[in-house]
């Protein structure tokens, strides 16, 4: 999914209230990086046991203040109160910053899990669309009703090299195509979700990643 980040005024009393129910601390039990710009960050504690988890809601981290940056988990056992992130690093900025420095033994702060998208409603034969932030989305298909299978993943990346020891190191097949200036790779792409929908008779779909290829790909 696309990272964002908010910044607020003060809360009130209610509004604060609210956000300390929300709030859930946690540790970093793993911190790896799985290739360049990608770590597999795994939290824990206390107060991940017991959350209402579904596949496709999202978390937000906090790095302080009201500045936060908005994951989706790839798993979450709430029994064992761990929950597994991927952090894409695509430049500068607080998200990109904690992504680079995060070790073991590192607090962190979430907010959720939050409704997002309900990955339960994507059936086979299906197709999940979305960019290197959406790859957390593709693995959490797992924890889904169709488990993930007929269902097709279409990426859009910087580096399809990079992005393909990503899906190696997580067990995920997905069809690449590298972005080029100007947005000249999107008729590859829409040329993709045309033989998917014909040769596979794809039905539903969910679309993720960049707000202007959303745009395009919802269109055609």
């Amino acid at each position: 999914m696309t990272m964002s980040a908010s910044r607020g005024p003060n809360l009130g009393l209610v509004e604060g209230a609210v956000a300390k129910l929300l709030m859930r601390a946690s540790t970093v039990v793993q911190s790896e990086l799985i290739a360049e710009r990608f770590r597999l960050i795994t939290l824990g504690g206390p107060e991940l046991r017991g959350a209402a988890w579904e596949p496709g809601q999202k978390v937000q981290v906090a790095f302080g203040g009201w500045v936060q940056r908005t994951y989706t988990p790839l798993s979450w056992d709430p029994v064992a109160g761990n929950a597994q992130l991927l952090a894409y690093v695509p430049g500068e900025g607080p998200g990109s910053e904690w992504a680079r420095s995060v070790r073991v033994g590192d607090g962190c702060v979430l907010f959720g899990p939050r409704s997002s998208l309900d990955l339960n409603l994507l059936s086979a034969p299906g197709l999940l669309f979305g960019d290197e932030t959406s790859i957390g989305l593709a693995h959490a298909l797992r924890h889904s009703k169709s488990g993930g299978h007929g269902i097709e993943l279409l990426l859009e990346v910087s580096s399809a090299v990079r992005v393909r020891e990503v899906l190696q190191r997580l067990n995920l097949e997905a069809s690449r195509v590298e972005k080029r200036e100007g947005d000249a790779h999107v008729p590859e792409l829409e040329l993709a979700i045309t033989r998917a929908v014909q040769q596979r008779s794809i039905e539903t779909a969910v679309l993720s990643g960049k707000a202007t290829t959303i745009r395009q790909l919802g269109k055609h």
